[in-house]
C-alpha cells in the first residue's frame, strides 16, 4: 500500500484530513502537522524551506496531497525528492500568498485579523475558549459559518487548531517571507512526479485566479483537475473527486 503524506492549510492541522481518511482506502495515509501547527514543533522562522524540512517523509516512494499552504510545501517537497510517485495539490495559493498580490487578497486581512486576536484580544485562549469564539466564523462553503456548515464537531476541530497554533506563522504571512527565493514554475519543471492540480471556483473563494490556470494548463508536467461548485476547501466539497485524483495520479 502507497504512503500518503497529507498536507493541511495554514492555521490548521492533520486533524483536518479526518472527514477524508475514510476516502482513502487505497493507501496508507499520514496527516500530518506542519511546523507550528498542532503538536508540531515551534520554530523562529516559518517560509517553505523551514516547512518542507520539519515534514517526516518516508525514504521510499510516497504519494503526497496538499491543501493551500500545505500544497505549497508540498511542492517544494517533490521538486527536491525524487521518491513522491504522485503530487496533488488542492487549490494551493501559488500566487495569491505572494507579494505584492496578497495585499489585494482576503487573506491578507483575514490573518491580520486572527493575528490581533491571538496576540491581543484572546491571547492565551483554550481549546474551549475558542470554541465560544470560532463557531461563527466563515466556513469557507459560500455564506455559511462553521457551526452551520460542520456543526460541533467542525466548531470543536477549529478550536482546537486555533489554540494549538503558534502565532508566529501569521508573522511570516504578513511579513512576508513564506515564499523569499522560491520559484513556482521552476519547482513545478523540476518535479519527477506529475503535478496534478484541484481547482475550485475564484467566485467561491478559489486561491487560484483564471490567469493562474492559464500559466498551469500551459506547463507540460501539470494536470487540472476542476471541481464545479468548490471554493477553497475542494476536499470538503467532494471529497471523492480529491481520492479519484489520487488513485489517477498515481
Amino acid at each position: 500500500m502507497t504512503p500518503l503524506v497529507l498536507l493541511h492549510a495554514i492555521t490548521r492541522n492533520g486533524e483536518d484530513f479526518a472527514p477524508f481518511l475514510p476516502h482513502l482506502e487505497a493507501f496508507d495515509p499520514h496527516p500530518v502537522d506542519l511546523l507550528g501547527h498542532g503538536k508540531a514543533p515551534r520554530s523562529d522562522t516559518y517560509n517553505l524551506r523551514t516547512y518542507a524540512a520539519a515534514v517526516p517523509v518516508p525514504d521510499r516512494p510516497f504519494a503526497l496531497y496538499g491543501h493551500s499552504l500545505g500544497g505549497v510545501v508540498a511542492l517544494a517537497i517533490a521538486a527536491e525528492n525524487r521518491n513522491v510517485r504522485a503530487l496533488v495539490l488542492e487549490d494551493p495559493p501559488l500566487w495569491d500568498s505572494q507579494p505584492p498580490r496578497l495585499e489585494t487578497t482576503r487573506w491578507a486581512a483575514e490573518f491580520a485579523a486572527l493575528h490581533h486576536l491571538m496576540t491581543r484580544r484572546y491571547k492565551g485562549f483554550g481549546a474551549d475558549e475558542w470554541r465560544t469564539v470560532v463557531g461563527a466564523w466563515p466556513s469557507g462553503h459560500g455564506n455559511a459559518t462553521i457551526a452551520a456548515h460542520g456543526g460541533a464537531p467542525a466548531v470543536a476541530r477549529r478550536a482546537r487548531q486555533i489554540a494549538a497554533l503558534d502565532p508566529a506563522v501569521l508573522s511570516g504571512i504578513l511579513k512576508p517571507t513564506l515564499q523569499q527565493g522560491f520559484d513556482v514554475l521552476a519547482a513545478i519543471r523540476a518535479c519527477r512526479a506529475r503535478v496534478t492540480v484541484l481547482c475550485g471556483e475564484r467566485a467561491r473563494g478559489a486561491a487560484l485566479a483564471p490567469d493562474d490556470l492559464g500559466v498551469l494548463s500551459a506547463e507540460p508536467n501539470v494536470t487540472l483537475v476542476r471541481a464545479p461548485g468548490a471554493g477553497h476547501y475542494v476536499r470538503e466539497h467532494d471529497p471523492a473527486l480529491c481520492a479519484a485524483t489520487l488513485t489517477a495520479a498515481l
